[in-house]
């Protein structure tokens, strides 16, 4: 455990500072929920690296992330508030389920107008600054930087040069995803390895030469503690679906996500949302299995005809 803690909590030696060597990217589409993937190879010159993701975004982001090196895993989330109305039904209906553990059956069907497993992130050019304050990316950008992944460095022993650092986000439904940049940023200490063990062995040299007595004893306040992040990787890849017709020329696609019910991931399918009209909630529809591998599953949807709403029942085809 202190090993691990230690890869974790290395960016905050004393005497230690870091530079920093990003990449921008921006998503392929304006909602979506991942999972994305990215790694980081490590250069193992120095005596500690590792990464930082910093989202540029005007919507809120809420989220899961976790960072691999080796044999360490390190899991974190991001974000308290949820800011994606834009992106989800107002009143969710479940219409299929599946566990966490268990892949999804079909390939997603890439829909530029929400999430699908053709989501991905776009780099692009990056010559801006390497500040190590992260509102320093995102000023020019005129949004407060929202921190994804904060400095999870680890020493060069446990990431030897060549190695990859692996950085995965998912989100428990569509984050709002519009006019966003993120940055992941390769984090490298000055301090050389010789440096590092100096430094080490200078101070246990103090250490034992001015031993301190044992801290007295004294109740401390009860301490509080956050609740653990949910248990549960990233979502499948979505269900395959197919746009029906319109309702209207001026409604927008929502496409269909998966959304974690505390036991199961629920996919929600895709529908039509017309801000200006008040559309019914979704229906509840089990696709079940397709009849052939081949089979595209086209969701129910409601159309307005002669001044009211009719239900449009899904199907395979």
């Amino acid at each position: 455990m202190s090993r691990f803690l230690w890869a974790v909590l290395a960016a905050a030696g004393c005497s230690n500072s870091f530079t920093y060597k990003s990449q921008q990217l921006v998503p392929s589409t304006p909602c979506g929920q991942g999972p994305y993937d990215f790694t980081v190879t490590a250069d193992g010159k120095m005596a500690s690296e590792g990464v930082e993701v910093v989202a540029c975004a005007p919507h809120l982001l809420v989220g899961h992330a976790e960072v691999t090196a080796t044999a360490f895993d390190v899991p974190m989330t991001f974000g308290d508030k949820l800011d994606n109305a834009r992106c989800v039904a107002g009143n969710a209906t479940v219409v299929a389920t599946q566990s966490a553990s268990s892949p999804a059956s079909t390939p997603a069907h890439a829909d530029g107008g929400g999430t699908s497993a053709a989501s991905a992130f776009v780099e692009q050019p990056y010559s801006g600054s390497e500040s190590p304050f992260e509102d320093d990316l995102c000023k020019p950008y005129g949004v407060p930087a929202q921190i994804v992944v904060r400095d999870v460095t680890f020493p060069t022993d446990m990431v030897p040069a060549g190695s990859r650092m692996h950085v995965r986000i998912w989100s428990d439904a569509p984050n709002d995803l519009e006019r966003a940049v993120f940055f992941v940023r390769h984090v490298t200490s000055t301090q050389t390895k010789a440096e590092a063990q100096a430094e080490a062995a200078k101070a246990e040299r103090e250490a034992a030469a001015h031993p301190q007595p044992p801290p007295k004893h004294v109740d401390a306040p009860p301490r509080q503690v956050d609740a653990p992040p949910p248990d549960h990787g990233p979502p499948p890849a979505p269900i395959v679906e197919e746009r029906p017709t319109p309702p209207d020329a001026g409604a927008t696609w929502i496409a269909g996500y998966w959304t974690w019910t505390g036991g199961s991931w629920g996919w929600v399918a895709g529908f039509w949302r017309d801000d200006r009209v008040a559309t019914p909630a979704p229906r509840v529809e089990m696709p079940g299995a397709p009849p052939a591998t081949t089979a595209v599953w086209i969701v129910g949807g409601w159309q307005h005809r002669a001044g009211t709403w009719v239900w449009i029942r899904g199907r395979w085809r």
